[in-house]
This record gives C-alpha cells, sequence and structure tokens, in this order.
C-alpha cells in the first residue's frame, strides 16, 4: 500500500479522516520505535490530510507474549493502562489480542517531516516480539479523506541487536 514516493499525491488514501495499515514481518521483532513521514506543510497545500492522532498496535502471539500480555492487562499502569482501557483493538482484528505500544500526534507543522516515536517504557521493557502491526489512524489535521506517505517501524529482530528499520 506504501511507496518510498514522497511526491505530493503519491500516497495512500483513505476515503474517511481514519483508517489503519497493517505490516507482516517475515521474522519477529521488538519494536522501539515508529516513523510517519508527510510532505512539509509548507510545501503542500493539502497539508489538512496528513494524519495526526495514531495508535501503535502489535498483534499478541505465541505462549510467551500471550502471558506478558495478559499480566500486562491485569497490572499496568499510567499511559499504558489507560490506553488499555480507552481503546479497544484495531477494527479488523479477527478476534486475535491486540496490545498498543503508544499513542501519538503526528505534527504536520513542525520544521522536521520524518518524525520518529518511542514506544511506551512499559512495553519496551517486556521485550515483547510482534510478528504483525497495525497503525491506526484515528483522524487527520482536517480534511475529508487521508493521506498517507510513509511508515517505519524501527525495532530488534534479536537480543542485542542494534535498532534498525525493519
Amino acid at each position: 500500500a506504501l511507496e518510498d514516493d514522497m511526491r505530493e499525491g503519491a500516497c495512500w488514501h483513505l476515503p474517511e479522516r481514519r483508517g489503519q495499515i497493517a505490516v507482516a514481518f517475515r521474522d519477529v521483532v521488538c519494536i522501539t520505535h515508529v516513523m510517519v513521514d508527510h510532505i512539509q506543510a509548507g510545501l503542500t497545500d493539502t497539508a489538512e490530510i496528513a494524519p495526526c492522532k495514531l495508535l501503535l498496535w502489535g498483534m499478541v502471539d505465541g505462549e510467551d507474549n500471550l502471558a506478558k500480555y495478559h499480566f500486562l492487562h491485569n497490572s499496568a499502569t499510567g499511559t499504558l493502562r489507560e490506553l488499555l482501557t480507552t481503546h479497544t483493538a484495531p477494527a479488523l482484528s479477527c478476534s486475535m489480542s491486540f496490545i498498543p505500544f503508544l499513542s501519538f500526534n503526528y505534527n504536520i507543522h513542525a520544521t522536521i517531516h520524518t518524525q520518529l516515536f518511542p514506544i511506551l517504557n512499559s512495553m519496551a521493557a517486556t521485550n515483547m516480539d510482534f510478528g504483525v502491526i497495525v497503525l491506526e489512524i484515528l483522524d487527520n489535521w482536517g480534511g475529508k479523506l487521508m493521506c498517507l506517505y510513509r511508515v517505519g517501524m524501527y525495532g530488534e529482530c534479536g537480543l542485542g541487536l542494534q535498532p534498525r528499520l525493519v
């Protein structure tokens, strides 16, 4: 759905202000950051269709991850607790268990259009690995449709590896 093409209009168009995209990895990954990119507001007249409010989810799979998920679901505090109680799984979750990595806002007016967001510390500390993630776009900057240019996931594919784009 997404190409590495930052020319105006060369984006993934959604017919509404919200939507979601799932990414399946070849190998399981411990996610550390998510990157979102859009054309800078000053270089386009359609900044209102840029994503604004986003939520990153991981599909929980495997016995070890399910045990961590249930523990987190029962003991989470702070931001993770708030995310777990105020959001349900992504719309197309097919009865699978999902856990939120973070809720964040992309700032279309920032001077740097490629923005990197670290996942919640409480999620990073679990060392849960994921084969599927879902980026849910909850709202844009006021347009009637939405345009997503580029999304990247950073993570580790094994213990001791440096974070890298996956």
